[in-house]
């Protein structure tokens, strides 16, 4: 693209909010694409506090996390994205997390009734690289570490390198202290933390949904940033979008996406929420090399669509318009 080009569509992009409010029926509108998805990190000089209760959680930011309808596997929970308070503590070679989110009822770790589900949390950690594993338990050859949290049944440290690869890993045993608020779980789960860690996600479980696998929300990636500290690397390639929503939902209609990803389709992952768990870089690696991404439960191929690198940008930017 020429530098005269690009600086036009740079132009008619920073205008096109205020075009698409005046074209679009009311109450309709893109939502707006997130560039900097970040999680400040406090630092402490010593241990941080494991009890979700002590003071010293004021000093640290909160961030609030939207978890979004686990869309893309089959049986998802469905209903509302969930809002969690998040705020992290570093210090002593600890990380800690202090999770907040509402739950009207407490649903407790009962092994005698099989049927019924606990509550449940998970803090997801990516090692820092140019590019991010995919946010569902990492990929092949990429693994991510997994702090869980079940009501009344503690917390595990686990790995895991894509879908089915879950195994427990006793280096990275977290500590974990939950108690009940007016409106729900206060969380903190806290554990053994390095500086190459560059970014984590949450999720969450409802036992009164029959939470359990993949049903659950979860939340997009989220960039580590701490004083001091190279925490977060460098992935302003992944949080790139620089397309045209418009013409990307365009693309989206006329190569018949919508027929295997639409909101009543069965043969491919729904993208209903695709905004705002995915970046844009592992959107585009998806659409570049779709056999590099299964979803279990799926057994369709999707096809490698003749796209040109603008074509891909801007079905990327219209993808993440979608929440």
């Amino acid at each position: 693209m020429s530098r005269s080009r690009a600086a036009a569509r740079a132009r008619w992009a920073r205008g096109l909010p205020a075009l698409l409010a005046l074209a679009l029926p009311p109450g309709l509108a893109w939502a707006e694409t997130p560039m900097d998805r970040h999680l400040p990190v406090a630092l402490t000089q010593t241990a941080p506090p494991l009890d979700p209760l002590d003071p010293a959680w004021d000093a640290a930011p909160a961030t609030t996390i939207g978890l979004f309808p686990q869309a893309t596997a089959p049986d998802g929970p469905g209903g509302a994205v969930l809002d969690l308070e998040a705020r992290l503590l570093w210090g002593d070679g600890r990380l800690a997390l202090r999770l907040a989110w509402p739950d009207a009822t407490a649903d407790l770790v009962d092994t005698r009734a099989t049927h019924r589900f606990a509550d449940a949390a998970a803090v997801q950690l990516a090692p820092a690289a140019p590019t991010l594993p995919y946010v569902g338990m990492g990929e092949p050859g990429r693994p991510v570490a997994i702090w869980l949290w079940r009501a009344g049944g503690g917390a595990e440290g686990l790995s895991a390198q894509g879908f089915g690869s879950l195994t427990n890993d006793p280096g990275s045993q977290p500590e974990a202290k939950a108690r009940r608020t007016a409106t729900g779980w206060a969380l903190v789960l806290r554990g053994p933390f390095s500086p190459e860690v560059a970014a984590l996600a949450v999720a969450a479980w409802n036992g009164s949904e029959d939470g359990r696998a993949g049903r659950k929300r979860l939340s997009a990636w989220r960039r580590l940033e701490s004083p001091g500290a190279e925490a977060g690397g460098d992935l302003s390639a992944e949080a790139e979008t620089a397309g045209d929503p418009a013409r990307g939902e365009q693309l989206f209609a006329r190569h018949g996406c919508g027929a295997c990803h639409g909101p009543d389709a069965s043969q491919g992952p729904k993208l209903t929420h695709a905004g705002g768990i995915h970046w844009p870089g592992y959107l585009r690696r998806a659409i570049a090399e779709p056999e590099a991404f299964r979803v279990p439960g799926f057994t369709a191929v999707m096809p490698a669509l003749p796209l040109s690198r603008e074509d891909t940008d801007d079905l990327v930017a219209y993808l993440m318009s979608l929440r």
